[in-house]
Protein backbone atom coordinates (compact mmCIF):
# COMPACT_ATOMS: atom_id res chain seq x y z
CA UNK A 1 0.00 0.00 0.00
CA UNK A 2 1.24 3.35 -0.70
CA UNK A 3 0.33 6.60 0.83
CA UNK A 4 1.06 9.88 0.19
CA UNK A 5 2.13 12.38 2.77
CA UNK A 6 0.08 15.01 1.19
CA UNK A 7 -3.10 12.52 1.03
CA UNK A 8 -3.02 11.70 -2.19
CA UNK A 9 -5.32 8.44 -2.09
CA UNK A 10 -3.02 5.26 -3.57
CA UNK A 11 -3.69 1.52 -3.78
CA UNK A 12 -4.60 -0.79 -0.35
CA UNK A 13 -2.17 -2.87 0.56
CA UNK A 14 -3.91 -6.19 1.23
CA UNK A 15 -2.96 -8.60 -1.42
CA UNK A 16 -5.10 -9.65 -4.33
CA UNK A 17 -5.07 -13.18 -4.91
CA UNK A 18 -5.18 -13.70 -8.72
CA UNK A 19 -8.56 -15.01 -10.08
CA UNK A 20 -8.89 -18.01 -12.39
CA UNK A 21 -12.04 -19.89 -13.91
CA UNK A 22 -11.48 -22.96 -12.22
CA UNK A 23 -14.16 -24.27 -10.19
CA UNK A 24 -14.59 -25.57 -6.69
CA UNK A 25 -13.92 -29.02 -6.40
CA UNK A 26 -16.09 -31.79 -4.80
CA UNK A 27 -15.19 -33.09 -1.62
CA UNK A 28 -13.80 -36.66 -1.49
CA UNK A 29 -13.82 -39.37 1.39
CA UNK A 30 -10.40 -39.75 3.19
CA UNK A 31 -7.83 -42.43 3.11
CA UNK A 32 -9.26 -45.12 6.06
CA UNK A 33 -8.11 -43.71 9.28
CA UNK A 34 -7.87 -40.62 8.33
CA UNK A 35 -9.81 -37.85 9.63
CA UNK A 36 -10.25 -33.41 9.42
CA UNK A 37 -6.21 -32.16 10.27
CA UNK A 38 -8.21 -29.78 12.70
CA UNK A 39 -9.48 -32.64 15.19
CA UNK A 40 -13.42 -32.36 14.41
CA UNK A 41 -13.54 -35.67 13.17
CA UNK A 42 -14.93 -35.24 9.72
CA UNK A 43 -13.96 -38.08 7.74
CA UNK A 44 -14.73 -36.14 4.22
CA UNK A 45 -13.44 -33.27 2.37
CA UNK A 46 -10.14 -32.00 0.34
CA UNK A 47 -6.24 -32.65 0.79
CA UNK A 48 -4.40 -29.01 0.86
CA UNK A 49 -2.96 -28.66 -2.01
CA UNK A 50 -0.10 -26.93 0.19
CA UNK A 51 3.60 -29.14 -0.74
CA UNK A 52 6.76 -27.84 0.75
CA UNK A 53 10.52 -27.22 -0.85
CA UNK A 54 11.01 -30.34 0.28
CA UNK A 55 7.95 -32.06 -1.53
CA UNK A 56 5.88 -32.77 1.68
CA UNK A 57 2.24 -32.50 1.13
CA UNK A 58 -0.23 -31.22 4.10
CA UNK A 59 -2.70 -33.48 5.45
CA UNK A 60 -6.70 -33.58 4.85
CA UNK A 61 -9.05 -30.88 6.09
CA UNK A 62 -13.11 -30.90 6.33
CA UNK A 63 -14.96 -28.26 4.16
CA UNK A 64 -15.51 -26.08 7.14
CA UNK A 65 -11.76 -26.10 7.36
CA UNK A 66 -10.57 -25.39 3.87
CA UNK A 67 -10.55 -22.55 2.03
CA UNK A 68 -10.95 -22.03 -1.82
CA UNK A 69 -7.89 -19.92 -3.13
CA UNK A 70 -7.02 -20.08 -6.76
CA UNK A 71 -8.43 -22.92 -8.33
CA UNK A 72 -7.21 -24.99 -5.48
CA UNK A 73 -8.32 -26.26 -1.86
CA UNK A 74 -6.15 -25.18 1.55
CA UNK A 75 -6.37 -25.25 4.35
CA UNK A 76 -6.68 -22.46 6.72
CA UNK A 77 -2.88 -21.59 7.72
CA UNK A 78 -1.39 -22.67 3.98
CA UNK A 79 -4.43 -20.40 2.37
CA UNK A 80 -3.04 -17.44 4.17
CA UNK A 81 0.86 -18.38 3.64
CA UNK A 82 -0.32 -18.68 -0.12
CA UNK A 83 -1.92 -14.99 0.08
CA UNK A 84 1.32 -13.45 1.30
CA UNK A 85 4.25 -15.18 -0.22
CA UNK A 86 2.37 -15.46 -4.03
CA UNK A 87 0.66 -12.09 -3.95
CA UNK A 88 3.52 -10.53 -6.83
CA UNK A 89 2.92 -13.46 -8.85
CA UNK A 90 1.01 -13.54 -11.75
CA UNK A 91 -0.23 -17.42 -10.70
CA UNK A 92 -0.40 -19.49 -8.02
CA UNK A 93 2.30 -22.00 -9.71
CA UNK A 94 5.16 -19.06 -10.02
CA UNK A 95 6.54 -18.93 -6.61
CA UNK A 96 10.28 -20.17 -6.47
CA UNK A 97 10.14 -20.60 -2.74
CA UNK A 98 7.78 -21.89 -0.13
CA UNK A 99 8.15 -22.19 3.18
CA UNK A 100 7.84 -25.48 5.27
CA UNK A 101 4.90 -27.53 6.04
CA UNK A 102 5.05 -26.71 10.03
CA UNK A 103 6.51 -23.00 9.58
CA UNK A 104 3.93 -20.30 10.50
CA UNK A 105 6.15 -17.55 10.00
CA UNK A 106 5.19 -16.07 6.79
CA UNK A 107 1.48 -15.78 7.88
CA UNK A 108 2.85 -14.59 11.11
CA UNK A 109 4.79 -11.49 9.64
CA UNK A 110 1.69 -10.62 7.05
CA UNK A 111 -0.26 -10.35 10.19
CA UNK A 112 2.00 -8.70 12.07
CA UNK A 113 2.62 -5.44 9.43
CA UNK A 114 -1.15 -5.55 8.85
CA UNK A 115 -1.91 -4.93 12.78
CA UNK A 116 0.75 -2.49 12.31
CA UNK A 117 0.28 -0.62 9.80
CA UNK A 118 -1.81 2.26 11.18
CA UNK A 119 0.65 3.64 13.79
CA UNK A 120 3.71 2.91 11.64
CA UNK A 121 2.73 4.94 9.12
CA UNK A 122 1.52 7.75 10.83
CA UNK A 123 5.30 7.58 12.77
CA UNK A 124 6.54 7.74 9.56
CA UNK A 125 4.31 10.39 7.88
CA UNK A 126 5.22 12.06 10.94
CA UNK A 127 9.01 12.13 9.96
CA UNK A 128 8.65 13.49 6.56
CA UNK A 129 5.87 15.64 6.82
CA UNK A 130 8.34 18.62 5.87
CA UNK A 131 9.62 17.16 2.50
CA UNK A 132 7.94 17.11 -0.75
CA UNK A 133 7.18 14.19 -3.31
CA UNK A 134 7.59 11.22 -0.36
CA UNK A 135 5.31 8.46 -0.34
CA UNK A 136 5.07 5.48 2.04
CA UNK A 137 4.72 1.94 1.06
CA UNK A 138 3.28 -1.09 2.98
CA UNK A 139 4.94 -4.04 1.53
CA UNK A 140 2.06 -6.03 -0.29
CA UNK A 141 3.89 -8.87 0.28
CA UNK A 142 6.00 -11.47 2.29
CA UNK A 143 9.63 -12.23 1.35
CA UNK A 144 12.14 -14.36 1.94
CA UNK A 145 14.89 -13.29 4.32
CA UNK A 146 17.86 -14.87 6.53
CA UNK A 147 18.84 -13.39 10.27
CA UNK A 148 22.50 -13.37 10.76
CA UNK A 149 23.90 -15.70 13.25
CA UNK A 150 27.19 -15.58 14.86
CA UNK A 151 29.24 -16.50 18.04
CA UNK A 152 31.97 -14.61 19.51
CA UNK A 153 35.00 -16.92 20.77
CA UNK A 154 37.41 -15.49 22.89
CA UNK A 155 41.59 -15.49 22.28
CA UNK A 156 44.29 -14.20 23.59
CA UNK A 157 44.20 -12.03 20.68
CA UNK A 158 40.73 -10.18 21.89
CA UNK A 159 37.04 -11.53 21.16
CA UNK A 160 36.35 -12.36 17.55
CA UNK A 161 33.10 -13.01 15.95
CA UNK A 162 32.28 -16.09 13.91
CA UNK A 163 29.68 -16.28 11.27
CA UNK A 164 27.62 -19.39 10.76
CA UNK A 165 24.98 -20.04 8.44
CA UNK A 166 21.91 -17.49 9.02
CA UNK A 167 18.03 -18.42 10.09
CA UNK A 168 15.95 -18.77 7.55
CA UNK A 169 13.31 -16.15 8.04
CA UNK A 170 9.83 -14.42 6.31
CA UNK A 171 9.99 -10.47 6.08
CA UNK A 172 7.47 -7.84 5.09
CA UNK A 173 7.86 -3.62 6.28
CA UNK A 174 7.39 -0.63 5.22
CA UNK A 175 9.82 2.05 2.87
CA UNK A 176 9.83 5.57 2.51
CA UNK A 177 10.81 6.72 -1.15
CA UNK A 178 10.73 9.64 -3.08
CA UNK A 179 12.58 10.29 -6.92
CA UNK A 180 15.91 9.78 -5.43
CA UNK A 181 14.76 6.15 -4.34
CA UNK A 182 14.06 5.03 -0.88
CA UNK A 183 15.21 7.29 2.36
CA UNK A 184 13.81 4.75 5.19
CA UNK A 185 13.11 0.95 5.58
CA UNK A 186 11.61 -0.35 8.86
CA UNK A 187 11.04 -4.46 7.84
CA UNK A 188 10.07 -7.23 10.33
CA UNK A 189 11.38 -10.54 9.89
CA UNK A 190 10.44 -13.93 11.46
CA UNK A 191 11.91 -16.25 12.03
CA UNK A 192 11.43 -20.47 10.56
CA UNK A 193 11.43 -21.74 14.84
CA UNK A 194 9.29 -22.25 17.03
CA UNK A 195 8.37 -20.53 19.01
CA UNK A 196 9.18 -18.01 15.86
CA UNK A 197 11.09 -14.80 17.20
CA UNK A 198 10.37 -11.55 15.43
CA UNK A 199 12.81 -9.43 14.36
CA UNK A 200 12.40 -5.33 13.55
CA UNK A 201 15.02 -3.63 11.62
CA UNK A 202 15.36 0.72 11.10
CA UNK A 203 17.14 1.46 8.18
CA UNK A 204 19.26 -1.98 8.66
CA UNK A 205 19.87 -1.15 12.29
CA UNK A 206 18.07 -4.56 14.71
CA UNK A 207 15.98 -2.44 17.46
CA UNK A 208 14.39 -5.43 18.70
CA UNK A 209 14.14 -9.34 19.06
CA UNK A 210 11.03 -10.31 20.69
CA UNK A 211 8.43 -13.33 20.70
CA UNK A 212 5.12 -12.34 20.27
CA UNK A 213 3.62 -11.72 23.62
CA UNK A 214 0.64 -14.10 22.84
CA UNK A 215 2.92 -16.74 22.01
CA UNK A 216 5.02 -16.53 24.97
CA UNK A 217 1.90 -16.52 27.16
CA UNK A 218 0.11 -19.59 25.35
CA UNK A 219 -1.64 -21.24 27.80
CA UNK A 220 -1.18 -19.09 30.84
CA UNK A 221 -4.79 -17.45 31.27
CA UNK A 222 -3.10 -14.09 29.21
CA UNK A 223 -5.30 -11.93 27.25
CA UNK A 224 -5.43 -12.04 23.66
CA UNK A 225 -6.39 -8.44 23.40
CA UNK A 226 -3.44 -6.92 26.07
CA UNK A 227 -0.25 -9.58 24.84
CA UNK A 228 -1.20 -8.51 20.81
CA UNK A 229 -1.28 -4.27 21.81
CA UNK A 230 1.75 -5.02 24.40
CA UNK A 231 4.10 -6.07 21.56
CA UNK A 232 2.39 -3.57 19.10
CA UNK A 233 3.60 -0.87 22.02
CA UNK A 234 6.96 -2.69 22.22
CA UNK A 235 7.84 -2.15 18.08
CA UNK A 236 6.41 1.03 18.12
CA UNK A 237 9.08 2.06 21.05
CA UNK A 238 11.93 0.52 19.71
CA UNK A 239 11.59 2.09 16.11
CA UNK A 240 10.41 5.41 17.58
CA UNK A 241 14.02 5.18 19.10
CA UNK A 242 15.62 5.34 16.01
CA UNK A 243 16.18 9.07 14.52
CA UNK A 244 14.43 8.53 10.66
CA UNK A 245 14.08 11.31 8.68
CA UNK A 246 15.80 13.51 5.59
CA UNK A 247 19.10 15.57 6.20
CA UNK A 248 18.48 18.89 5.87
CA UNK A 249 20.95 19.42 3.48
CA UNK A 250 19.55 17.07 1.23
Amino acid sequence: MRASIFGRPRAPSAPAAPRTGTSRPDRKAFPDGVTCGAGCGKRKGFRCGYKDMMGRRCGYWCEEHSVFLNGRMWCERHANSVKWVRARDGSIYEIGSTAAIDDRSPNLVGILVDELNQEMVAHLTSCFKDHKGVYIVTDANVRTATIPKGRVDHTPDGPRVLHEAGQVAWARGWGVYSHVGYLARVVLRVTATEPPVVHVYANGLLVLSRVPDWITNRGRGSSTVRDHAAFRRAVMDAVTQVIIGVDDEE
